[in-house]
Parts: C-alpha cells; structure tokens; sequence
C-alpha cells in the first residue's frame, strides 16, 4: 500500500472532528441525568484530563513515527498476541462506523422525517461513506478542514443565537451532591470524545508530513473539539435546564428550537443538524479508513480497496440491527459501551506505554 501524507493542519481537523464525535447531540441528557445540574462541570472536567490523555497518546506513538498504531502493537507484544489485539481494534473501528450511521438515521426519522424507513437513510449514507473512504486519505482529509470550518461557524452562530434564553438559575446550585457525579459524567463524555482517538494512531504521526510538530496540533484539535463539545452542553443546561435536557433525545437540536428571530430565520434548529452532520460524516470516514486499513494490514493485503465493498455491506446490515431500540441503546452505552471503550482507549494504550519501557530499561536501547 502506497502511504498517504496529511498536513497538520488536516490532523488538526480530524482530531477536533472526533472529538466533537457524538458529544453534541447524544452525551448531554447522558450527562445530565448523572450529574443533572452540574454536568457542565463534568464536561469541563473531561476536557482537562482528555488533553493528558491526548499527551499520553502522542508520548506513545511518537516512540515509533514510521509505525501505525497496528504495527506497534505487534512490535510491543508480538506476533500472536499482537494479533488478537489488532482484531479487537479493528472491532471497535467497524463497530464506531456502524454506530454513526445508527445515530445519523435515528435522528432523521425521528426528528425530522418521521414517516421515512431508516434503512433506507441508512443505505444511502452509508453509500456516501464508502465513495468517501474509496478517494482515500489524503481527499477526506483535506475535506475534513472545510467541513469542520463550516460546522464551527453553524453551530457557534446558533449557540450565540441562543444566548439570550439563557436563565443562569438552571446551574444552582453548584456541587448540590459533590463531585461525584460531575466525575461520573466525565467518563460517559469521555467514552465519545476522547478516548474514541486512540484511532488517529492509525495515521498519527506515520502519515504525517511533519511528525515532530505534530503532537501539538493534535492536543489543540481535541481541545477546540473539547470546546465544543462543552459549549453545548453548558448551554442546554443553561437554557434547557438539567431535567428537560435530561429527558431529550437530542438535546442540543431542542436547544436550538429556542431561536427566535422574527419570521426570516425560522427553524434555526437545522443549523445544529447540519454542523453535526458534517463532522460525523468526516469522522466517520477516519473510522471506516482505519478499519479497512488495520484490516488490510493484519492480512498484508497490497490494495485496501479491496475489502470496501464488503465491508460496506457489512456495515449496512450491522447498522440496521445494531441497536433494537431506544432503551437497548441507553443501556449499552452506560454498562457496555463505556467499560469497552475504557478497556481499548484507555488501558491498552497504558499497557504498551508500559511495556515499552519496560522493554527499554531491560534492553538498554530504543525498542
């Protein structure tokens, strides 16, 4: 496989892409039925220990810049065992862009074209993401930087739009019940926008064109991704309130229904749709890539194109089934999705920084 080189700026794009990820639409009434008022707080505090996290990644990966994330795991623990850990990426690769498309055709038939199957939002989405994935890296790179300069400015202009529905009384009081649940929250807000970055190691930093600048535009992506993400759901309880937030499905689309500008700018409410589905659509594209090319490499394939098409279809059928419902999708996201994530994101990573020093102090010389 020929190797596709990104500028940072691109890896700055993709890196707040992802960690916008799911946060705006989904994580707010998550959050705010754990920590209610407060969620903001655990929003805030999620994007702090998210920024080590990010540092942590970048320490790990930069120990091997001609290697993607799948060769440094085989590096640090073997063929074999290396291997079965390769798999379980390249399932959480596949299982992320399954989940997008579940979430994009979820929204539409029900928010706003109730009467539409969501097969068949589903089939024509995941169309656009196979033709996305097929131009390759270097294209949904490059678009990932308009893409995430439109969806930034659509959605900044409706939270400022919003601001004055603002009632400040909606965040007393502050720490009603401690800290706990705002550090509850952090981790269901983590579980989408964080820890989900572990998957840029796949192009990070091997694919990039200046590796030691790098590290620097992906920690600032994830914090204006961070940012985001924090600015949305401080402005759902700030407006919505915790309980009403906590009871939408969608709470930052209902945020925007509060938009009131006489007659001319009606139904503002598909400014915050259209931001957010142009950032999942980008990173969705990275998620679907770094499957098909963990997948491609673990087989040594000479062309990943190969397995797009069956992979595609896979993922169609996947996405129809993946979640029976509403309520299934509530509960694997608090008692499945998160420990899973946790285990992939956060404790392999830890893993391999650990035995790559270990490795060092025993070998004396870099690994």
């Amino acid at each position: 496989m020929n190797k596709k080189i990104i500028t940072n700026k691109q890896l700055f794009s993709l890196a707040a892409g992802g960690s916008i990820g799911g946060s705006v639409l989904v994580s707010a009434p998550l959050m705010a039925g754990i920590a209610k008022q407060d969620a903001w707080i655990g929003a805030l505090i999620a994007l702090i220990y998210g920024a080590c996290y990010i540092f942590m990644l970048t320490c790990l990966s930069s120990q091997f810049p001609n290697m993607n994330f799948v060769e440094i795991i085989q590096t640090l623990l073997g063929k074999w065992l290396g291997s079965a850990f390769c798999v379980y990426y390249i399932f959480l690769c596949i299982l992320l862009s399954a989940h997008i498309p579940w979430y994009v055709g979820d929204f539409l038939t029900t928010m706003v074209m109730p009467e539409t199957p969501q097969y068949f939002v589903n089939a024509i989405y995941i169309i656009a993401l196979a033709i996305g994935v097929s131009y390759g890296l270097e294209a949904f790179a490059r678009a990932s930087e308009i893409f995430l300069k439109a969806g930034s400015f659509l959605f900044i202009l409706a939270m400022v739009l919003v601001l004055p529905n603002a009632h400040i009384g909606n965040l007393q009081p502050i720490l009603e019940n401690g800290i706990l649940p705002p550090l509850k929250s952090s981790v269901v807000l983590s579980s989408f926008s964080t820890f989900t970055l572990i998957i840029l190691l796949m192009i990070y930093p091997s694919n990039i064109n200046e590796p030691k600048k790098a590290s620097k535009e992906f920690v600032k992506g994830y914090i204006w991704g961070g940012f985001i993400s924090f600015t949305s759901i401080f402005l759902s309880i700030l407006v919505l309130g915790w309980n009403i937030t906590s009871k939408s499905r969608y709470a930052a689309y209902i945020l925007a229904n509060e938009i009131e500008i006489g007659v001319i700018f009606a139904r503002i409410e598909f400014i915050v749709f259209a931001s957010w589905i142009l950032t999942q659509f980008v990173v969705n594209v990275l998620y679907f890539y770094a499957g098909i090319s963990s997948l491609a490499h673990l087989l040594k394939l000479k062309q990943s194109g190969k397995v797009i098409l069956p992979l595609s279809l896979f993922l169609l059928a996947l996405a129809e089934i993946i979640f029976p419902g509403n309520i299934y999708q509530e509960n694997w996201i608090v008692f499945g999705w998160v420990p899973f994530i946790i285990t992939l994101g956060l404790v392999l990573p830890l893993c391999l920084f650990i035995v790559y020093w270990i490795k060092r102090l025993v070998s004396g010389k870099q690994v």
